[in-house]
């Protein structure tokens, strides 16, 4: 394999015309120039560069030799430049998975505040839930993943606290208890329950251990998809959910939804990525959007 400086230095040569003012484009001694030019005539068992007057010019295969390594150098400082943008997150590409109910609302508007300040960094988004998420973090596939999980992540891996997501009781607008401020879980325990059973949003168990606690096991009725048709579910009046605060988004009509009084059950969400890669711009970009989206939720329930 051909050196790379060598080369560097034969370009210059073949520009100037001669050692000495390759040496002072280059910042080298004539001498060091010389020396490397002989290096490299020897490593191509070639001759690149014979006198001409007072002066050198270079052979046919020396011109051959330059027009390639003008490639190459080019190359490289196209390489050099790219790597320069990507540590400055100026381009590249980020990838992002998050679970459904925090793609709605949170994500968003980090997403929005990211590519107003990095336009030229490709975004890819995908939905996953915290297992399938931390797997593909940590094979590489995505950059970071925004999680709700009290588990700590492995030593490979470091987790930013985003907020704490707490469930509201969801209930129906004529629901008998629809005009409190704030509910018991145990005021429920005669209601036909509504959850959500898809491998993408399972509150099945979430519910359950939390009314056990309050004394009683919930009658469930229907297993919703996903949270925003559990709460259809809920307003058409077939039961009651509990529903996490960033699954809400904008409350809709036919359901009045209440604080537990007592204390409830709470998503911890986390944005988490690599030791490895927290500290690329992007990343470290995309963890302060995700922070500032964060402060922003504001809870709307009463």
């Amino acid at each position: 394999m051909l050196d790379v400086r060598r080369l560097q230095v034969l370009t210059a040569v073949v520009d100037s015309g001669s050692l000495t003012g390759a040496a002072a484009a280059l910042g080298y001694t004539p001498s060091a120039v010389s020396q490397s030019m002989a290096t490299l005539e020897r490593e191509t068992a070639t001759v690149l560069l014979e006198k001409s007057g007072r002066g050198i010019r270079p052979t046919q295969a020396g011109l051959l030799l330059a027009e390639h390594a003008e490639k190459v150098l080019a190359s490289l400082r196209e390489a050099e430049a790219a790597l320069s943008a990507l540590r400055a997150g100026q381009e590249g590409r980020l990838r992002l998975a998050t679970f459904s109910s925090a793609g709605a609302t949170l994500v968003p508007r980090a997403l929005a505040r990211f590519r107003a300040a990095h336009r030229a960094v490709e975004l890819d988004m995908g939905v996953a839930e915290t297992d399938e998420a931390l797997a593909q973090l940590r094979t590489g596939r995505i950059d970071v993943a925004v999680i709700a999980s009290d588990a700590r992540p492995d030593a490979d891996l470091l987790a930013t606290h985003l907020l704490d997501d707490p469930y509201r009781t969801v209930v129906p607008g004529d629901h008998r208890l629809a005009r409190r401020r704030s509910i018991a879980l145990a005021d429920l325990a005669d209601d036909s329950w509504i959850v959500t059973a898809s491998p993408h949003c399972n509150s099945r168990t979430l519910v359950t251990s939390a009314c056990a606690r309050a004394g009683f096991t919930p009658r469930i009725s229907i297993e919703a998809d996903e949270f925003a048709t559990a709460v259809g579910f809920v307003g058409a009046g077939l039961g009651v959910a509990l529903v996490p605060l960033l699954a809400l988004g904008a409350i809709p009509g036919g359901v009045r939804v209440h604080r537990l009084r007592g204390g409830g059950p709470t998503r911890h969400v986390h944005a988490v990525t690599r030791r490895s890669a927290a500290d690329q711009t992007a990343v470290r970009a995309m963890l302060v959007a995700l922070v500032e989206s964060a402060r922003r939720c504001a809870d709307p329930a009463p």
